[in-house]
């Protein structure tokens, strides 16, 4: 990578790692710091890793940080506040796809899906405590967890695998995520903190109503298009995923709540931003005329 940087006038880093050996200028992703908030939640060699890299990454003094959500921002900025004056927010898009027809998933199918890597800091034990709740009231539903195994995740892994109505799925195909997607009742995501939090916007985009945790990224990402849980209340979890499960009314006011959140985080609307971002940092430098690559 050094040495592809030579011939290049900006780096993008997607992530917290710099170019050590590169005096090129770059531009940094960051998103999330729950390494720095949360390590417990991870190994401590992880820990470690990480928090060098950021740290070394923030002392080379990138021409623009780049931070997926307002809540990101703020995290990275509480522990590298001298990062300050370089920060950006930009959301990420969701890809655009054709919405699921409303009589479909709502009209009788038998699971609702949790999309989110095995580890803890997605709150999947806690959403079981739920669920096992729920059906001791009489829920029916199944529940698909679809994601790959993370750090940390033996024991989550072996309790989700031995329950009964839990089908683990482990990492799936794009194509079998599609399909999991548009055949659920709801989409449900307990995390205890998102930097961003993909998969319920991805539900929305199809017509799929969502519920997932309050806090962190969420509250500006989700909003009040899902019916939204305290990440820590099993009890209310439970009578979330009997409520959802039950009232089509709801389904359908969240389906529509969704499309119309979803619209708000477009690709050509994050390209654009980037490139507003490539030629803020190539302006400081660049010989007039010339061409960034």
């Amino acid at each position: 990578m050094p040495l592809a940087a030579r011939r290049s006038d900006l780096i993008h880093l997607c992530d917290y790692r710099p170019l050590l050996l590169s005096r090129r200028r770059f531009l940094l992703t960051v998103h999330d710091v729950f390494f720095l908030d949360y390590p417990e939640w991870f190994s401590n060699w992880s820990v470690r890793y990480r928090q060098t890299m950021l740290t070394a990454a923030v002392r080379k003094q990138p021409s623009i940080v780049v931070c997926v959500s307002n809540y990101t921002r703020d995290r990275l900025l509480d522990h590298y506040p001298q990062a300050a004056a370089r920060i950006v927010v930009i959301h990420p898009g969701i890809e655009p796809v054709e919405p699921a027809a409303a009589s479909g998933p709502m009209a009788g199918e038998s699971y609702f899906l949790t999309v989110a890597t095995i580890e803890p800091r997605k709150n999947h034990l806690g959403l079981l405590e739920a669920f096992r709740v729920a059906r001791a009231a009489g829920f029916k539903l199944r529940w698909k967890v679809a994601g790959a195994f993370g750090q940390c995740a033996e024991h989550t892994v072996a309790t989700l695998r031995a329950e009964p109505g839990v089908e683990l799925l482990g990492h799936v195909s794009d194509d079998t995520l599609e399909g999991l997607y548009r055949s659920a009742r709801f989409v449900a995501t307990p995390s205890h903190a998102e930097g961003f939090g993909f998969p319920p916007l991805e539900a929305m985009a199809r017509g799929i109503p969502t519920i997932c945790s309050t806090g962190s990224a969420f509250d500006e990402t989700v909003g009040n298009a899902a019916l939204r849980v305290p990440p820590n209340s099993p009890r209310l979890w439970a009578e979330a995923l009997q409520t959802l499960a039950g009232n089509t009314g709801l389904q359908a006011q969240l389906r529509e709540l969704g499309l119309e959140r979803v619209r708000r985080f477009s690709l050509s609307s994050a390209a654009h931003s980037y490139v507003d971002a490539y030629q803020h940092a190539l302006g400081e430098f660049r010989p007039k005329g010339d061409t960034a690559h």
